[in-house]
């Protein structure tokens, strides 16, 4: 969580739970909030604040959605049930030691080694990445370190090579963000130069929708290219 806040944007939440739930999206969570399967605060300003609390019905949700097959209407019947201190029977199925393990966001720093141990990748491929520009090192007390963003994109790297796609192939990504990353500042730059109160606020909230509709736009594309090229619908 950001040291100058208690919350996290709409954005970071997605950002925390995409790796375990590809299909979330900013959309996605703003239907389940209109369905009234999570509550989240809003600022004066409008924008939503997640609390660890929120995040963590929200990955409930998911979850019965998931793996216990559930429509929102009995996931929303399941939590209100929990609100008031019942514990339905598809939660009871979730094992509690899998939820505090899942549930709980990693907001800090991890040594090199220990990350490298937990993601399950070799040193060799995580120094490959480094020097293709993917993930970057940090110093702190404990020694070098890997921040969030970097252990994220480790675990998508991880998975990518179980269908061949080395660390090699992935420097296409770094070279694109590095393209996006100016032009999408020069879209941030009028708000960058405010000094409203919310100005932080605002800046997280259109980097989040735009890092979206990019991620939309790019996938999209590929699937229409790989689509003609294969001559399937």
């Amino acid at each position: 969580m950001p040291a100058n806040r208690d919350y996290f944007t709409i954005g970071e939440v997605v950002e925390q739970l995409k790796p375990r739930y590809p299909n979330l999206s900013i959309s996605k969570v703003r239907y389940y909030e209109e369905e009234k399967i999570i509550k989240p605060e809003r600022t004066p300003g409008g924008y939503r604040k997640f609390k660890k609390e929120d995040i963590q019905r929200l990955e409930l949700a998911l979850r019965l959605q998931k793996e216990k097959y559930l429509p929102l209407e009995v996931i929303r019947r399941n939590l209100d049930m929990m609100d008031m201190g019942q514990i339905p029977p598809e939660v009871k199925q979730i094992s509690k030691n899998d939820e505090q393990e899942n549930l709980a966001p990693d907001e800090g720093p991890i040594p090199v080694e220990k990350a490298i141990n937990s993601i399950g990748i070799s040193v060799d491929v995580a120094r490959m990445l480094e020097s293709f520009g993917i993930i970057q090192t940090i110093r702190t007390n404990e020694g070098k370190c890997y921040g969030p963003i970097d252990i994220k994109l480790m675990v998508i790297a991880r998975d990518l090579g179980k269908y061949g796609i080395e660390a090699r192939h992935l420097r296409m990504y770094a070279s694109l963000a590095e393209k996006e990353a100016v032009l999408f500042q020069q879209i941030l730059n009028p708000i960058i130069r405010q000094r409203s109160d919310d100005r932080e606020q605002r800046i997280n909230e259109v980097l989040d929708d735009l890092c979206e509709l990019s991620e939309q736009m790019k996938s999209l594309l590929l699937k229409k290219k790989i689509k003609e090229s294969i001559h399937i619908k």
